[in-house]
């Protein structure tokens, strides 16, 4: 049984380096038994900015944590790399027995021997221009028994992957997306991540075996918009951390958008986001967001607003139609995602629109999802609607037919008039004003005839012939009970 809760969350860039294999030096993290900063530096020269350069799957990264009061060997292994078997290598790695005693304050490095697990994430859906960047292995893969830090004498050979699906993505890889591209992964367990259009986002920890103690993923955003959602395996807690250029996110649940833009937005939907920023931290509960600026601890919660509420919802959607909702008076935008899934994993366009409505002109006719958002002036996503729309194309080869109505006691006879015999049927339109806004429509059949009851005096009509479930004609004139 696997559980789930849903989140929308965002994200400090991992200091880091890369670590070439070399003969083993006792000391590599020092300071670690006594308690002076000055010793607690490395015992070697560090790459001066690895942070935006791929990584190399034969190389390790190492990272600095600040130990906390309490912290063991082994409580760092399971918290950071998800089990604690990995505490004589965290030992050995910063030269110290494995019984030692951690001092609050000091540092402790973290290499990551992802290369040697042989974890991997998938790609189940890619759309457009999609690429992982992965340095080059330049020697057959070996067993490493220590390392030492060293500089990076020369840029490193990498290869730009085309993405598709079923393509791995390794710890490590660089993922870029074009700006028609749309990508989503998903990880071993369960958890999927989707990236939107222009969008720069790194693998930069991956620990999630099913024997794992825990299962511990770090996405490192460059820029772009990320969302995920994560499935939790039973008795193995989850690990997800998001870390932007501008502040790092702890996510305790499950689903979270990150959009890293000029400043960093985030907000929760479901489940709780530990947000930290220039030393302050702020935990944002479902149902509110916080915004980030650059060198800016995270804003106070803000609310975030709900559900917006479908007005009309064609039965087709062709050029010319439109899907409308009501309006919220504090929305300063709509965002509205157009997916072959109810979640958005499979994602094909996204919009951002200032009116109530939205129509479609350039999608290929088919069954689709539509979730839609409402935006508050700062940014921030609100709650998802979505729902189940059908687009359609106008064969213009097709003539439009008319209707003729008529009165019949509190009935209104709508009739098409001599309708095409290729027909499949018609759509037949009714409403109480000429420009239809909240119109009333019927799919009829061949007859091309049905009966409306409606509180009104004056009534305009309208229909458009239906070749099959995605092809129609143009509307013809519009009729009225007057004429």
């Amino acid at each position: 049984m696997k559980s789930r809760i849903r989140i929308v969350a965002t994200c400090l860039t991992l200091s880091s380096c890369l670590v070439t294999l070399a003969p083993f030096t006792p000391s590599i993290a020092q300071g670690l038994n006594s308690g002076s900063a000055e010793d607690a530096s490395p015992a070697g020269p560090v790459a001066a900015d690895n942070r935006n350069r791929p990584l190399a799957a034969y190389t390790i990264i190492s990272r600095d944590i600040v130990v906390k009061s309490g912290d063991t060997i082994g409580s760092i292994a399971a918290r950071e790399l998800g089990r604690t078997g990995f505490a004589p290598q965290l030992a050995e790695f910063n030269g110290l027995l494995a019984n030692a005693t951690l001092i609050p304050g000091n540092i402790f490095r973290l290499p990551i021997h992802a290369p040697t697990r042989g974890e991997f994430a998938t790609v189940v859906f890619a759309k457009g221009h999609v690429t992982a960047t992965r340095v080059d292995d330049p020697a057959p893969a070996a067993t490493v028994a220590a390392v030492s830090v060293s500089a990076l004498a020369t840029e490193p050979a990498y290869t730009i992957i085309e993405l598709k699906r079923n393509s791995e993505i390794l710890y490590g890889d660089t993922i870029t997306t074009g700006s028609d591209g749309y990508l989503s992964i998903e990880f071993s367990s369960g958890a999927v991540i989707n990236l939107q259009p222009d969008t720069e986002a790194t693998l930069s920890r991956l620990n999630c075996l099913p024997v794992d103690d825990s299962c511990v993923i770090e996405i490192k955003t460059h820029k772009g918009k990320v969302s995920s959602d994560v499935e939790v395996r039973d008795n193995q807690p989850v690990d997800f951390r998001i870390n932007t250029p501008y502040a790092s996110a702890a996510v305790r649940g499950t689903v979270f958008d990150v959009d890293a833009a000029n400043d960093l937005r985030v907000g929760v939907t479901e489940g709780i986001v530990d947000l930290s920023a220039q030393g302050q931290n702020v935990g944002i509960n479902s149902g509110f967001g916080s915004v980030v600026e650059p060198g800016q601890p995270p804003s106070e919660p803000i609310e975030l607003l709900p559900h917006p509420v479908f007005k009309r919802i064609p039965a087709r959607v062709a050029p010319g139609d439109a899907v409308t909702w009501w309006p919220f008076s504090s929305a300063a935008a709509y965002g509205a995602l157009l997916s072959n899934d109810e979640s958005g994993i499979e994602s094909l366009a996204s919009y951002e629109i200032d009116a109530n409505e939205i129509g479609f002109t350039e999608v290929a006719p088919g069954d689709y999802f539509l979730l839609l958002r409402a935006i508050d002036e700062n940014g921030l996503q609100g709650f998802i609607s979505n729902t189940r729309i059908t687009i359609a194309e106008i064969d213009s080869a097709v003539a439009p037919v008319n209707t003729s109505v008529a009165r019949q006691g509190g009935d209104f006879l709508v009739t098409v008039l001599d309708p095409p015999a290729n027909a499949a049927g018609f759509e037949i339109q009714i409403a109480d004003s000429e420009s239809f806004e909240d119109p009333l429509s019927v799919d009829v059949n061949t007859t091309g005839s049905a009966v409306f009851r409606l509180d009104t005096d004056r009534v305009f009509t309208r229909a458009r012939v239906l070749l099959d479930l995605y092809t129609v004609s143009a509307y013809g004139r519009v009729a009225s009970s007057d004429d």
